[in-house]
């Protein structure tokens, strides 16, 4: 697989693999994180059968860590670029239960 996905948002990410886990069964766990600096969104994903989780490693390249598999995918520059910012109501929902 090409480690790099055309996509511009974490919507069109998130929709393009798991479009590439679907042959492997039902996903239980999904998680993206997005490093900026480094132009790279690490993906966490769990199987629903533990057991498709080392297929679908080899098929994406990726590696598995504590049965997880992990993919680092490259995003262009200006992956999320246009994303709105939270709104101060959410901004401030934020603050509160930060401070609890």
């Amino acid at each position: 697989m090409k480690r790099s996905i055309e996509a511009r948002d974490f919507c069109a990410l998130t929709k393009g693999i798991l479009d590439l886990c679907e042959p492997f069964g039902p996903v239980h766990s999904f998680k993206l994180v997005h490093n900026r600096g480094a132009g790279r969104v690490a993906c966490l994903i769990e199987l629903e059968s533990e057991k498709q989780q080392p297929a679908l490693a080899r098929a994406l390249g990726a590696r598995t860590i504590n049965g997880s598999v992990c993919l680092e995918i490259e995003v262009s520059r200006d992956f999320e670029a246009t994303a709105q910012r939270p709104s101060s109501q959410q901004h401030s929902l934020e603050a509160r239960v930060a401070a609890r």
